[in-house]
């Protein structure tokens, strides 16, 4: 039974957004945290993506429990229709959104909410750091911002600067409800991978200002089956990179930016252009040669002059790689690539290893 009667729907000031799909192992301990929040006035949101395990009456179980729960149970359509059901139902004067593996701090939600600026004419977005950890609890890393708030005017040093790409993660922000309903946005179902980071580029095209806290009260909990490193089909690695260049060219646009402004921006871009490229060679997607040189086609046709200013390899493989690519070898960059991934040479897909998703703290 679907949990939003009337009777309960109020007027808050934040909806927490959880996306819920086979966390039943997990998922008390996600909520219990949301629940001790030092802030009360909030509406947590579970959304039930058709989860086979027991979540569903977990959330049920919660849900008797705090008349602040409201549980939603759809189809399994993905984190990104989840999510976009919880928009769709959130009543709060904001939303965030707390993954079902994950926890937080007691006063997450009171720092976000405290953070905002006091003119409410304004619509901000804001940005924390988090801990990153491994399910046993050991820290992995800490990613912590220094306080800073950019107005509209400055909205240039956030891609310039501080290279805001790197802070696509979906927790640790605050997004601001009647700006996300004024502008549809939403959650590309139709992309696997970088949802988030797309979400907040579409809101930053919209809103007044951004704020930097140091706060780090968000608990994110690596596994080894983490979306993040999942292989997607071509078509969703290459919807998601076609989204990504023309957020990207909307920015550059509407606050004057040029190419060389952008550098950080394309450098993010082309993490996306290295999956769609190589999507196709990873184990588990048995994509026919003719198919995969078909892709490479369509990749490389549309977007020769970015690949050529923009991407730069590290590994000799994938240098010689871009030379075929830029001379349309796509025969040869096909026989390369096949050889590289029945060697297992794992690096070439992921790129060079880093600590953390920022290497030192926004100045």
């Amino acid at each position: 039974m679907e949990r939003s009667a009337i009777d309960r729907i109020r007027r808050c000031k934040i909806s927490v957004i959880v996306p819920i799909y086979k966390a039943e192992k997990t998922l008390s301990k996600c909520i219990s945290s949301i629940l001790e929040q030092s802030l009360p006035d909030f509406e947590l949101l579970l959304i039930d993506d058709g989860s086979p395990d027991a979540s569903s009456s977990i959330c049920e179980d919660w849900a008797d429990r705090d008349e602040r729960i409201r549980v939603f149970h759809q189809q399994n359509a993905g984190v990104s229709a989840a999510r976009n059901k919880g928009l769709v139902e959130a009543t709060g004067e904001y939303v965030c959104f707390v993954d079902s593996d994950d926890w937080v701090k007691t006063d997450y939600l009171k720092d976000l909410y405290e953070a905002l600026l006091s003119d409410d004419s304004k619509s901000g977005l804001i940005v924390h750091g988090f801990v990153e950890c491994l399910p046993d609890g050991r820290v992995i890393s800490e990613i912590k911002l220094q306080d800073k708030i950019l107005k509209e005017k400055q909205f240039a040093d956030a891609f310039i600067q501080d290279d805001i790409c790197r802070l696509g993660y979906i927790c640790s922000k605050l997004y601001r409800k009647d700006l996300i309903d004024k502008h549809n946005i939403a959650f590309n179902t139709e992309v696997a991978c970088c949802e988030d980071l797309l979400f907040m580029l579409e809101y930053l095209l919209y809103c007044d200002y951004i704020v930097y806290g140091k706060s780090t009260h968000y608990i994110y909990v690596r596994y080894c089956t983490s979306l993040s490193v999942r292989v997607n089909s071509f078509e969703s690695e290459y919807v998601c990179f076609l989204q990504y260049i023309s957020l990207a060219e909307q920015i550059k646009h509407k606050y004057g930016l040029s190419s060389e402004d952008m550098e950080a921006v394309y450098r993010s871009l082309m993490v996306c252009f290295r999956r769609t490229l190589k999507t196709d060679y990873q184990p588990g997607n048995t994509v026919l040669r003719k198919e995969r040189l078909m892709h490479l086609r369509k990749l490389v046709d549309t977007r020769l002059e970015m690949i050529r200013f923009y991407y730069h390899p590290v590994y000799k493989i994938d240098l010689f790689g871009r030379y075929l690519l830029l001379h349309r070898m796509f025969y040869l960059y096909d026989l390369l690539m096949t050889t590289v991934f029945l060697l297992g040479i794992r690096s070439v897909f992921m790129g060079p290893k880093s600590s953390s998703m920022i290497s030192s703290p926004i100045p």
